[in-house]
């Protein structure tokens, strides 16, 4: 199954009119008359990306800081992108702020692209994410495209800190529950201890039968 945008996000005759009227320039994306067309664009596009980050697809959440809209061609350097909908994305927060405004053109355009080849990450509606980066145990990312897509889209939205952010949550829920805790001991332990722990649980469930 591809994994992109399959089609972008079409605003209504009356948003269409608020942002004529109303956009002159990037800064004015914080006015609140666009919010219709902001909640709108998130309602459309948590169903196409699966609620997923278009960046590291983890899951978004549903809280108002929870989720970004994205504008993959920053909006500050080219702020006639700022309305369009190919420019437009999910990601979360995390990955918005790491990504920020940084280059991601190989080259200037006046016309927003047609396609991804001058586009140097990993574009939610031209390519396909599972063409360019596979993830392994949730969190370790690896560029796959002969392009270097993958590994441009990495390293701009620092792709690497989600290791440290898996790390956090398992420590977390380790905390919540005794059992969790084993399992992570046993998931972090060398080999003789996690066969030394492995023999107690088998001499524990032994002498629980016997009883």
């Amino acid at each position: 199954m591809v994994d992109k945008i399959s089609a972008p996000y079409v605003p209504t005759c009356e948003e269409l009119k608020t942002i004529k009227a109303h956009f002159k320039d990037d800064k004015d994306w914080k006015n609140e008359k666009f919010d219709g067309f902001k909640s709108n664009l998130i309602t459309d596009l948590r169903l196409k990306q699966d609620n997923k980050c278009c960046y590291c697809k983890w899951e978004l959440g549903y809280d108002i800081k929870n989720v970004d809209i994205e504008h993959i061609i920053p909006k500050s350097k080219y702020s006639q992108f700022t309305f369009n909908p190919k420019n437009l994305a999910l990601s979360c927060p995390g990955c918005n702020t790491s990504k920020s405004f940084k280059n991601v053109l190989h080259k200037p355009v006046k016309l927003y692209p047609r396609g991804g080849t001058n586009i140097m990450i990993v574009h939610a509606h031209f390519d396909d994410y599972k063409e360019c980066i596979e993830i392994h145990d949730g969190a370790i990312y690896e560029g796959l495209d002969d392009a270097g897509k993958g590994c441009d889209t990495i390293k701009i939205c620092k792709l690497h800190r989600m290791k440290k952010v898996l790390k956090k949550m398992r420590k977390a829920n380790a905390q919540k529950s005794p059992v969790k805790s084993l399992v992570e001991s046993l998931r972090t332990a060398t080999k003789e201890e996690q066969q030394e722990l492995a023999d107690l649980v088998v001499q524990l469930i032994n002498n629980s039968a016997g009883n």
